[in-house]
């Protein structure tokens, strides 16, 4: 089941029924307000610097994702660029709150020990990437874990990982979100991995254990340890906000990146 609240009710509880897997996720439904969308569909829905996504190319997306950072050069870029991609979001809202912004603050003033950017090697992260999912195109079955792109040399004592997204356009149709109770090992991951240059092969896979559709305004919160999905879209573009969450421990501050 999803956990629905209000944005006022966010509460390290449910942030650890998510990590010990007793909900799917989080729903905050409305998080985003209707002249905040509408900004939006103003500023960022046709934003001229969009791109396609460096592992992922059938997506576009306003800013560098970390999930992108495959060599030193590209890192580098990745840092150097943060705080202008953060401020690029937030400006495509004015003059309303950028909703990943909300999202950080009630972060911060829920978890006991706060929430701040995650720094790598005392670079500050990206947080805020807006993903343009294509009509007819799905996100296939996967898996998310910082460690993958962390240089080489850095070792975190990272123990879980969450994911958030802000619907800002869900198509009438399509779009659904799914989710397996399926936390794969190292092995079983490659195992399962298909011909697509990311993700699993959905055929090897038994249908998903959960899904649910997003309304226009969502925010939802899931653990990206587990394998999970989105469907394919039609005849518009969904378009999302979306951050990691790091978890340290009860008595460490969560981190944000993208």
């Amino acid at each position: 089941m999803l956990a629905t609240i209000g944005a006022d009710a966010l509460t390290p509880q449910l942030i650890q029924d998510l990590l010990a897997h007793r909900v799917y996720g989080i729903r905050i439904p409305g998080f985003v307000s209707q002249p905040s969308l509408e900004a939006a569909r103003a500023q960022l829905f046709d934003h001229p610097e969009r791109g396609a996504l460096g592992h992922a190319r059938e997506f576009t997306r306003l800013g560098i994702a970390y999930a992108e950072v495959k060599t030193d050069e590209v890192r580098q870029a990745y840092h150097e660029a943060a705080r202008a991609n953060i401020q690029r979001v937030r400006t495509a809202f004015k003059p309303y709150v950028s909703p990943i912004d909300e999202f950080r603050l009630c972060l911060d003033e829920a978890w006991p020990r706060g929430a701040h950017l995650l720094d790598v090697d005392g670079q500050k992260c990206f947080t805020g990437v807006c993903r343009y999912q294509a009509p007819d195109i799905d996100l296939c079955p996967h898996i998310d874990k910082l460690e993958w792109n962390l240089p080489a040399h850095l070792q975190v004592n990272l123990q879980a990982q969450l994911s958030v997204n802000i619907y800002l356009q869900v198509p009438p149709q399509g779009g659904e979100l799914e989710v397996w109770d399926i936390r794969p090992t190292a092995a079983e991951y490659q195992w399962l991995k298909s011909d697509r240059h990311y993700g699993i092969d959905r055929d090897r896979l038994r249908p998903a254990d959960f899904t649910t559709r997003p309304e226009d305004g969502d925010l939802i919160i899931i653990n990206p340890r587990f394998i999970h999905a989105v469907r394919p879209v039609h005849a518009s573009p969904r378009i999302t906000l979306s951050s990691f969450i790091g978890y340290f421990g009860e008595q460490s501050p969560l981190i944000f990146w993208s």
